[in-house]
């Protein structure tokens, strides 16, 4: 039984049911919030009655958020539909990026079933929206079921060749089953439509490493830095394949480049300190760090940064306060970090840092 309540807003009186809050949360996941689109889309009257009484509602007491009913299920969901009669699949103008949203909030809280569950839904109602098919297959690649994540990561790309979300999702697929050919040529298509993801160039250039292919690695990085003039990591790497190939003046052209630059994005930081230590410029690392994390107190693992130049500059109390602050609270960071103490810093300043 859908039992009434009574809303009384000054002199007029509202009944309100159970269902009142669906249609807040669907007026949200497939109008965008709008009420009027909602309401055009719906021929029964008592649907189009109920819009008209919230809307009137909302008017009276303010903007009411569809979001303040979730969590839902998406049996939850299915249920509501049939109860009302109302199948979301004749509602012309209804978009469900709303709960492809509500898919990926679901994913970060780690309900992957119940995410799949929703883009099954949406699959099953809007079988031609492409992103519902990228979704749910890179959920599957998450869980292990390769095969068939692929499979619906190429479905999306079929509806909608220009979704460059699947096509990075397929370069990652195939790079983790070290098929490298295909992974760079997913990626590569992928650039087609985003030219500027450089975490598209960066693993382009890893997979031709992959294969022992240094010059192609090259050369797709040379393309990146040609477009970027602000990457660092970039003409970092350039410097490392270059080294690697025994063309040391084309390796110290980028290093100086390299020099001569300030990190523009926090992922260059720690390449450009490692150049900088090589130049032993210590006093302007200690400066742009702190002055970063100082900006940016998010950024606070940079500290681990100055162990280097503040051993160098006799500071070795600072240094050791670092270091202690991350064994104790970030271990597995500062772990990673001891190959760049150990290549920097002398047996005797590795002491007075309190390294082993």
């Amino acid at each position: 039984m859908n039992e009434i309540l009574i809303l009384e807003i000054g002199d007029q009186r509202y009944g309100i049911d159970f269902h009142d809050p669906f249609f807040f949360l669907i007026r949200d996941l497939l109008y965008e919030g709008t009420w009027e689109v909602f309401a055009a889309d719906v021929n029964n009257k008592d649907h189009v009655e109920r819009i008209h009484k919230l809307q009137e509602i909302e008017n009276k007491t303010g903007r009411i958020s569809g979001s303040l009913f979730l969590p839902i299920s998406t049996s939850e969901i299915k249920s509501y539909f049939k109860e009302l009669d109302l199948n979301p699949q004749k509602l012309k103008n209804a978009t469900p990026e709303g709960f492809y949203e509500l898919a990926e909030d679901e994913a970060e809280s780690e309900e992957i079933d119940e995410a799949m569950n929703l883009m099954d839904f949406v699959i099953e109602t809007w079988p031609s929206y492409a992103r519902a098919y990228e979704l749910k297959g890179t959920f599957l690649i998450e869980k292990g079921a390769q095969e068939e994540g692929i499979a619906l990561l190429k479905r999306a790309i079929e509806i909608d060749p220009t979704l460059a979300e699947a096509y990075s999702e397929l370069g990652q697929a195939y790079y983790n089953l070290e098929d490298y050919d295909k992974a760079i040529e997913y990626w590569k298509k992928e650039l087609e439509y985003t030219p500027y993801d450089k975490f598209a160039y960066f693993m382009i250039a890893d997979a031709y490493r992959k294969q022992g292919k240094i010059g192609s690695a090259i050369e797709i990085l040379r393309k990146f830095v040609s477009e970027d003039k602000k990457s660092i990591l970039a003409r970092y790497e350039l410097m490392d394949l270059y080294n690697q190939m025994e063309e040391y003046e084309l390796a110290k052209e980028y290093e100086d480049q390299i020099l001569k630059m300030t990190p523009y994005y926090p992922g260059d930081i720690e390449p450009w300190a490692k150049v900088l230590f090589k130049n032993e410029r210590y006093e302007e690392v200690i400066r742009v760090v702190e002055d970063h994390i100082q900006k940016y107190p998010i950024d606070a693992h940079f500290k681990i940064l100055l162990v280097v130049p503040y051993a160098k500059s006799g500071r070795y109390n600072e240094a050791r306060e670092i270091l202690n602050e991350f064994k104790d609270q970030k271990d597995w960071y500062y772990y990673g970090k001891k190959e760049l103490f150990e290549t920097n810093l002398s047996k005797e300043e590795l002491d007075l840092c309190g390294i082993r």
